[in-house]
């Protein structure tokens, strides 16, 4: 899969709510909900924890690593909105909120909102490229071949902790 960097210039091209949506750097699911009108559900796809030893989650601190992979859909009409992929290291964070992140289907955003935790987000990445095949099999359809994606890191106490790369579907990616 060849990405595609966008810049500043190419973003303002992007429809108003896809810029809103890769702009934000507070809870996607809120915004979500906002732009799109509806309540906003967590679909888990894949949820498996890993040692720390796999070469991609480099960007992540020791410790074991949750990968999550979910949809965020439409409670009523179904329609799925984002594709996101998490890569968290579960033994750096506080007990309550890696219990958490395993056995609910809770936004990521929502539950480090809940705790209270002091946490930075750095700015993403933003690029265009095929989706995953891990969504398309999810979402059973063929890969989106202009997908916009967003990746950033969460930083609690000066390490990454959570890599989350996210994947806007079914939006309308130029300014009407």
């Amino acid at each position: 899969m060849t990405e595609c960097f966008l810049a500043g210039e190419e973003i303002h091209q992007l429809n108003r709510d896809l810029r809103i949506l890769i702009a934000t750097n507070g809870t996607l699911t809120r915004i979500l909900g906002v732009v799109t009108g509806e309540e906003i559900a967590v679909q888990i796809i894949d949820q498996q924890i890993h040692p720390h030893d796999v070469d991609q989650w480099d960007q992540l601190s020791g410790g074991r690593i949750l990968q999550r992979r979910v949809l965020l859909k439409g409670r009523t009409s179904g329609r799925r909105f984002v594709g996101a992929e998490s890569l968290v290291a579960v033994d750096l964070l506080p007990p309550t909120i890696a219990a958490d992140l395993t056995s609910t289907s809770a936004p990521i955003g929502e539950i480090m909102a809940a705790s209270r935790l002091e946490t930075f987000k750095e700015p993403a990445d933003i690029w265009v490229a095929e989706s995953p095949d891990w969504l398309a099999a999810a979402t059973d359809q063929a890969p989106q071949e202009r997908t916009v994606s967003r990746r950033y890191r969460i930083i609690l106490d000066g390490q990454p902790v959570i890599v989350i790369t996210e994947y806007f579907l079914d939006f309308e990616t130029t300014a009407s």
